[in-house]
């Protein structure tokens, strides 16, 4: 369908709702299964088990984002809505503002609306879904009594149930959410962790009820018409299965990794995002007048990337967030904007409700409305379409500032990209890390330091406070690198380097301050650090120069031979010198 035609001119008894392809491949998944066997040749010839950010960038922003979008023009766009789901407009879109706010602050209200939103977005999908399959039965004259529609919901139940257990059992491929730094005290889901046996129980019940539900409900109606009326139904439930059935079922006996391009949920997002945009057209062009595709994409566009982007601004750590992007911020907004969503349409998508029926059930031409009251005061919806269309801006400049951060060949160009980034509430602990390092190379210690002490600002890590000790022992300030490591050793135990630098810390406070007080611990790292690399050269040269001043010459020998018997060959001739030192 070309975008110019208007909405309102499909035909309302027409079976079809933008058109046969539109809707095959839109609205019932086809595009999706076309999708699989590429899918799979591009995994099995690059060995790719993700997609790249550049694509989840671009359907984050152009399908994510808008499919929010076509909600809040439904729910906002004119004053009858408005007044209609009053209470989800106004009291629950505040006490959804609210907990967001309140999660920059607070990472167990963060994680709370993380795996409220994670744990809820199957039964999501499947309800769209289940919706859809309903209303091409019932568009192209299936009658579907009772009890064959309580088995068809309860399919659709049982399937969102299985991607439920499986998410809280550890599948992270089914978790669309923007990644959060992997340190401790960020966002993350509150899994409900099961003993195996009964998660083998729970997931075996949930998966013969959902084959039987399944299996009557199809006996039971296909009787009721041609094979080809089923097609659209058929199709919607093969998505279901494979967007949540056949992922955990492959989950559970370890096959999902070959398979992780088709089962991303990335990819599903795509595709429910697509189907939500496919209907939401639909109604719109047939319950209101002189409306476009075009515009309505356009305006769900505009829509959805304000709610996803303004807040961000507002939020950032220098204004009334305490969270930076890449350490909550981006999973938390994602989260409650979802939540909202999620909210909103379960209120207005009912086909009890008389004018979706209508709009929906093949009685479109009933529906229109007449101009909205609302367009009587125009400055205040001029104003509000102003400010969303200037959030296209934020998206468009985060991108361009981070490529300009990386490519900055110059102290001001990189200070002016981060400033930017900070006051569009993008600015990362890891872009200041990443700079730093850069500085480090260079040997510029001051600059170095700087973007160090800034990434901790925004939210403390064991890389930055590693990386900040380190820029102290090179410039020998060892009390201040001491203070940065035992900070890092409190946040990342497990840095690989760690126990060798916070010895040689001590000992150098220890031959500053004339004392022996840290030698028995700097004994204990560099003993841990040699169980970890044998053959690391600095380790033994440090532990047996310790030993020797100690009197333990022949003790320092047997460490520095030690080490020698698995060492490199690039660190062979600097422990066979230290050998020789202490021997002769």
């Amino acid at each position: 369908m070309a975008s110019a035609l208007p909405l309102g001119s499909t035909p309302a008894a027409e079976r079809w709702l933008l058109g046969r392809r539109a809707d095959l491949y839109v609205g019932c998944g086809l595009a999706y299964l076309v999708s699989i066997p590429i899918l799979l040749a591009l995994a099995w010839t690059t060995g790719a088990r993700a997609f790249p950010v550049t694509i989840v960038v671009l359907i984050t922003l152009l399908l994510n984002g808008p499919h929010y979008g076509a909600t809040l023009l439904r729910v906002y766009e004119q004053r009858e809505d408005r007044r209609r789901y009053a209470f989800f407009a106004v009291h629950v879109t505040w006490m959804v503002a609210a907990l967001l706010v309140a999660a920059t602050w607070n990472v167990w209200i963060a994680s709370l609306l993380l795996t409220a939103y994670v744990t809820w977005s199957p039964w999501h999908f499947s309800g769209q879904n289940y919706g859809l399959t309903l209303m091409f039965l019932r568009r192209r004259g299936v009658a579907v009594d009772p009890l064959s529609k309580r088995l068809l919901h309860g399919s659709f139940v049982l399937s969102s149930l299985l991607a439920m257990l499986a998410i809280h059992a550890g599948l992270e491929g089914a978790v669309f959410a923007p990644a959060t730094l992997q340190v401790a005290n960020v966002p993350e889901v509150m899994r409900l962790v099961l003993p195996s046996p009964l998660l083998e129980i729970v997931g075996g019940s949930l998966l013969c009820g959902y084959l039987g539900c399944l299996g009557i409900a199809g006996w039971r109606l296909s009787a009721r018409a041609p094979a080809r009326v089923f097609v659209p139904a058929v199709l919607l439930v093969v998505n279901q299965a494979l967007w949540f059935t056949v992922p955990a079922l492959l989950a559970a006996f370890g096959a999902l990794d070959a398979m992780s391009l088709v089962f991303a949920s990335v990819w599903v997002n795509a595709a429910h995002s697509a189907q939500y945009l496919w209907v939401t057209a639909y109604y719109s062009g047939r319950s209101r007048s002189g409306g476009t595709l075009r515009g309505f994409l356009v305006r769900s566009l505009v829509a959805g990337t304000a709610v996803t982007t303004l807040p961000a601004l507002l939020l950032a750590p220098h204004l009334l967030g305490g969270l930076p992007w890449d350490a909550g911020l981006a999973a938390v907004l994602f989260s409650a904007v979802n939540l909202h969503h999620f909210l909103l349409d379960g209120a207005i998508w009912k086909l009890r409700d008389g004018r979706v029926a209508r709009v929906l059930l093949r009685e479109a031409a009933a529906a229109h409305d007449g101009p909205s009251p609302l367009d009587e005061r125009r400055w205040p919806r001029r104003l509000v379409w102003t400010l969303a269309a200037s959030s296209l801006v934020v998206p468009v400049l985060v991108i361009t500032q981070f490529n300009a951060v990386r490519l900055a060949s110059n102290v001001r160009e990189a200070d002016r990209a981060i400033a930017i980034l900070r006051w569009t509430g993008h600015e990362t602990t890891e872009v200041h890390v990443r700079l730093a390092d850069r500085f480090a190379a260079g040997q510029n210690h001051e600059r170095a330091l700087r973007h160090y002490q800034r990434s901790i600002e925004l939210f403390p890590t064991g890389r930055a406070w590693t990386g900040l000790g380190l820029q102290q022992r090179a410039l020998g300030n060892w009390d201040a690198a001491l203070h940065a490591f035992d900070r890092a050793v409190e946040l990342t135990p497990e840095l690989f380097r760690l126990p060798y630098w916070r010895a040689e810390a001590l000992l150098a406070v220890d031959a500053r301050a004339a004392t022996r007080l840290h030698r028995g611990e700097a004994v204990a790292l560099l003993e841990r650090m040699l169980e970890l690399a044998p053959g690391d050269a600095a380790a033994a040269t440090l532990l047996a120069r310790v030993q020797a001043e100690e009197g333990q010459r022949s003790a320092a020998i047997g460490t520095l031979e030690a080490a020698l018997g698995v060492a490199a060959d690039a660190d062979r001739d600097r422990l066979q010198a230290e050998i020789a030192v202490l021997r002769y």
